[in-house]
Parts: structure tokens; C-alpha cells; sequence
């Protein structure tokens, strides 16, 4: 499995809007690991590609790392910042000369119907710059591609939110709160990337980074990342900032960063 981070930074990326923190600073070069682009990835698994979240960069994100090919979109919640270039899938529709396949949460699939409604039919507008996307609605393990992808339901305020696992992978990119049940379902990964937003553990809709740690200490997976993550997050000194804010951070914890590569 090939695993693409397309997007590592939080809802509004880094650098963030007239902000001159270092970090912000740093991440105006665009080839520091300090700038972000909304959360993303996109998985590579026995010849197939599935795309996790189309947000507002995701038509720079697919050009930049290359990806040539996406049989079908899975979305994780109806936020912004995970559904706003659902409209940039004409083009992988055109040059692979197919209706898209999405899935996602029921909440999820009736927000796109209603702001993407043209998308959803063929006879709304003929030879125009439109894709057609067919919806499925996720309540449970569905297959896809001979392969099995489990919703992992999560609290993240007040919308409908799943993470994912694929095989021995878990992606779950926004989570306050994980239940026991569906830390269940994580059992036995390898791989996890996960939300760690920022130093905060009281944050209303995001993990900090300490109940990060917490969870991938419980699940054990040989690495974990922390995707969704802010400015106050420096992958020059991360570890540093770690201990002074007198957190142990395990050797195979890493920040994510945008168009990182990771296999398992």
C-alpha cells in the first residue's frame, strides 16, 4: 500500500492569513515541510487509487504529487475543507472518461447533492465542464475494489464524521473524541495518521497533541502521523517543542507533512 499525505495542515493551511509567526514565516517557501494544504491522502492498493477528502486545494495537491488516476472519492465529513473541490473532479472524470464514484456519511452525500446538485445528473448540463458523481451512502464496512474499507464513527462536533481503515491502515483526520468501540475497530494497525491540531488538549472539535500520543500509545501501530495540524506545530523543533510543553513523544510518532509518501 502506497499511501500520498496530499494535505497535512488544518482548515485554514499554513501559512495562515497576515500571520508572521515563524513557522508562517518558514512556510512561505513552499517546499518547507511547514507548509500545509488542507487535509488529504490518497491510497495506492493493488493497482487501485481511492482519494480521502477533495478540499479547496485539492486540484493543486493531485497535480503536484502526480497522481494520475482516482477510481473513487471517499469522504471523512461535510466541512469545508474536505468537500470544497468536489467540483475540480471533472477533470480525473474527463481524462479518465467516467462517472466518480463517492462515499461518505448520509449527512455528507445529501450536503454535496444540494451544492453540487448539477454534478448528480447527466441531464443537467450537457457538454459543459461538469462531472458525474455517483453517490453511496457509508453506514457500514462496504467493499470496493475487492478490498474491505471500515468506518471508523468519531466525535467531531456536530457532524456526522467518520476516520477509515484500509487492511492495516486508519486515517483518521478529524476526532475529538474516539469511542471505545471504534478504537476497536483500529486494532492491529500498522499505520495510523491522525488529527493532532495543536498543543491544546481543550480544544472543542480537535485532538491535541497529548491525546494524539495517548491514542497511538493504546493502538500501538508501528508509526503514526499527525495530520489537521496548525502553526503552532514546527517540524523544525517539534520535539523540542514537545518537551517543553512536557510531553514524551514516542520514536515512531512524526508530524505529517504535504506530499509525503509512506508505505506499508
Amino acid at each position: 500500500m502506497r499511501i500520498t499525505v496530499l494535505g497535512s495542515g488544518t482548515s485554514t493551511g499554513v501559512p495562515e492569513y497576515k500571520c508572521g509567526c515563524s513557522v508562517c514565516l518558514d512556510a512561505a517557501d513552499v517546499s518547507s515541510k511547514n507548509y500545509r494544504t488542507r487535509p488529504s491522502v490518497h491510497v495506492e492498493l493493488d493497482g487501485k487509487h481511492l482519494q480521502f477528502d477533495v478540499g479547496p486545494n485539492f486540484i493543486d495537491q493531485v497535480n503536484h504529487n502526480r497522481i494520475e488516476w482516482i477510481d473513487a472519492v471517499i469522504y471523512t465529513h461535510c466541512h469545508a475543507d474536505h468537500v470544497s473541490g468536489t467540483n475540480d473532479l471533472v477533470m480525473p472524470s474527463r481524462k479518465q472518461q467516467m462517472d466518480m464514484p463517492i462515499y461518505g456519511p448520509e449527512q455528507t452525500i445529501q450536503i454535496l447533492e444540494r451544492n453540487f446538485n448539477y454534478m448528480f445528473s447527466k441531464d443537467t448540463f450537457k457538454g459543459g465542464g461538469v462531472a458525474h458523481l455517483l453517490p453511496h451512502v457509508v453506514n457500514r464496512n462496504f467493499q470496493l475494489h475487492n478490498f474491505e474499507i471500515i468506518p471508523i464513527p468519531v466525535e467531531h462536533g456536530t457532524v456526522d464524521t467518520f476516520g477509515y481503515r484500509i487492511n492495516n491502515f486508519g486515517y483518521v483526520p478529524d476526532v475529538k473524541h474516539m469511542p471505545d468501540s471504534s478504537l476497536q475497530l483500529l486494532q492491529g494497525i500498522d499505520l495510523l495518521i491522525i488529527d493532532a491540531l495543536s498543543f491544546n488538549p481543550n480544544h472543542p472539535t480537535h485532538l491535541g497533541v497529548q491525546q494524539a500520543i495517548n491514542i497511538a500509545n493504546h493502538l500501538q501501530p508501528e508509526q503514526a502521523y499527525f495530520t489537521h495540524i496548525m502553526h503552532q506545530l514546527d517540524h523544525r523543533c517539534f520535539h523540542q517543542q514537545c518537551k517543553d510543553q512536557q510531553i514524551n513523544l514516542p520514536e515512531n510518532v512524526y508530524l505529517a507533512y504535504d506530499g509525503q509518501v509512506i508505505y506499508i
